[in-house]
């Protein structure tokens, strides 16, 4: 109905006139007898008037409040969401369901989306990926009482039974989908095995993803059900301590004898031995990807490296104190021809040390596309350890055909080793250099005005003589300097030489277009010198300036 046409809901009984009844309060002659039975009827319809004014008000607030909520649901009917396809939907709903954590009494994301309306819900059940991604804690059964006696943890039966509900749900809903795991388990003393996980065992023929957190995946460690199972469809397995162990047992003997797709493995702090050689004697030859983490030795690690001629992908991290006798390889080198990636990073921080020097230098990898060699930052050893020469005899010795990408993090390299080793690096495109976290020890950092100005595309440098440009190809550059002092004039320059966006200057100075930089420094410093920079990164160039202790960028 239009305001024009409105009309009211109740007749006022009381005509309203302010002008006449002023003038009588304003004089002050008595009212009449008559007259104050007149009054009081008046005042009295008035009263009714003001209720039935009220009562108006409130139905009308009413209704208006209504039509606020009819509104806001009309316009979740124009939401962009409802729009979606379903395809685009469950793509998003896979992403947000990939863990389904259902620790410490939680349901995970599926089974939430699944409870958001009917579409959703329809959505989530019908499709099996959601459903198939687990995060699972399965607790100790056991505490210990005031006197240290060992007793069975309270509730845990009411506890176990709503989990094993919830996994049960999982499996029935992801059908016969593939199954992503993520276990962790305690160790029993007190009761049987955790049912959540004869369940899971069922289904080892849908596994395709695990890792496993706990005392051993092994059936004498208080899993049976772990025995003898067959894993046809598993690709990977991480092996991980987890946060109240120092480290995880091996497995079995022959534990994954019935896995021929494994292709990728992550060793963290395991205690790697003939059983883990054994136990995925079946996985070695088609091996693609290796991660092994270790506090412990190395002593095992050749062995492994013999058994993987179609390795693709090594990280090695950990530390080696010198009580791995097996732990350096003084005779001829392996070479490891398929080998695309290799990570080392060095865990330790005292003198005698040396995993870093005792890998590169037990190794040949002429194919490799892509080289990490790190120092744990906040481990970075006080004392410089002489890494250059072992470096560069592994350079040497590998040949490099088509390394793309090097980052050297937190390792003392002075600048001049540093070209030295760039030298040998024709196809590099991505290069990533982090100085050590200690500024007192500067002469040993590879980032200096010396070692940016020998970047440069044209100009000599005290540290590159030659007129032909070092790593002609690179196209990424970070940096991050620790010390005090960085020149920022030879860094623009050095940047502005390599940005050439025509093709003319390409083929005359024989190098590439520069395409991203990212400078992290130290310390707060004046934005004024880097300003040129912005109109490259306004033609094209991705530039990032970023100061220590500053949330935004200063270019």
């Amino acid at each position: 109905m239009s305001r024009g046409n409105h009309k009211q809901s109740f007749e006022s009984r009381v005509k309203v006139d302010n002008l006449a009844l002023n003038q009588r309060l304003r004089s002050w002659y008595p009212t009449a007898a008559r007259e104050l039975s007149e009054v009081e009827v008046t005042l009295r319809l008035a009263k009714d008037d003001i209720a039935d004014c009220d009562t108006e008000m409130h139905r009308l607030k009413s209704r208006r409040e209504g039509l606020i909520l009819y509104a806001e649901k009309l316009s979740g009917l124009l939401s962009p969401i409802r729009r979606l396809p379903n395809e685009i939907l469950c793509q998003i709903f896979l992403d947000c369901c990939a863990e389904n954590d259902l620790r410490n009494g939680k349901t995970g994301t599926a089974d939430i989306l699944s409870s958001v309306c009917t579409r959703f819900r329809e959505l989530a059940i019908s499709y099996s990926a959601l459903w198939s991604n687990l995060t699972i804690f399965l607790p100790a059964d056991y505490d210990f009482d005031k006197r240290g006696d060992l007793i069975r943890v309270p509730k845990l039966l009411e506890e176990e039974t709503k989990l094993s509900s919830l996994i049960q749900l999982y499996l029935d809903r992801s059908k016969n989908h593939p199954l992503s795991l993520d276990l962790d388990i305690e160790t029993r003393e007190v009761s049987t095995e955790h049912c959540s996980l004869r369940l899971l065992a069922r289904e080892s023929n849908r596994w395709k993803h695990l890792i496993f957190r706990g005392g051993a995946f092994d059936p004498e460690y208080g899993f049976p059900s772990l025995d003898h199972l067959s894993f046809p469809l598993l690709e990977s397995i991480a092996f991980d301590a987890g946060l109240n162990q120092d480290y995880i047992f091996s497995p079995e003997a022959e534990a994954f004898l019935l896995a021929p797709r494994i292709r990728k493995l992550r060793f963290h702090d395991m205690l790697v031995d003939v059983l883990t050689i054994s136990a995925f004697s079946s996985t070695w030859k088609s091996l693609k990807h290796l991660d092994y983490h270790t506090t412990m030795v190395f002593k095992y690690l050749w062995t492994i490296l013999d058994l993987c001629p179609a390795l693709g992908s090594l990280k090695l991290e950990g530390l080696n104190n010198g009580e791995d006798e097996d732990g350096t390889q003084s005779n001829t080198p392996r070479n490891l021809p398929t080998l695309s990636s290799l990570t080392v990073i060095n865990n330790g921080f005292h003198e005698l040390d040396d995993t870093l020097e005792c890998i590169i230098s037990s190794l040949t990898t002429p194919n490799l596309s892509k080289l990490v060699l790190e120092q744990d930052n906040d481990k970075a050893a006080e004392h410089p350890r002489k890494s250059f020469p072992i470096i560069n005899q592994f350079f040497e010795r590998s040949r490099f055909r088509s390394l793309a990408s090097l980052v050297i993090q937190c390792l003392y390299i002075r600048d001049q080793d540093m070209v030295t080793l760039l030298r040998q690096l024709p196809s590099l495109q991505e290069l990533s250099i982090h100085d050590p976290p200690f500024p007192g020890l500067a002469s040993h950092n590879p980032i200096s005005k010396s070692f940016i100005e020998s970047l440069h595309a044209w100009k000599r440098s005290p540290l590159r003589r030659s007129v032909e440009p070092l790593v002609s190809q690179l196209r990424e550059l970070t940096l991050k300097v620790e010390t005090e002092g960085f020149d920022p004039f030879s860094f623009v320059d050095t940047i502005a030489s390599r940005w050439l966006p025509d093709e003319f200057s390409v083929a005359a100075l024989g190098l590439v277009c520069l395409r991203s930089i990212e400078l992290h420094l130290g310390q707060i410093v004046d934005a004024k010198p880097y300003e040129p920079l912005k109109q490259f990164e306004k033609a094209g160039l991705r530039v990032v300036v970023r100061c220590k202790g500053m949330k935004d960028c200063i270019i």
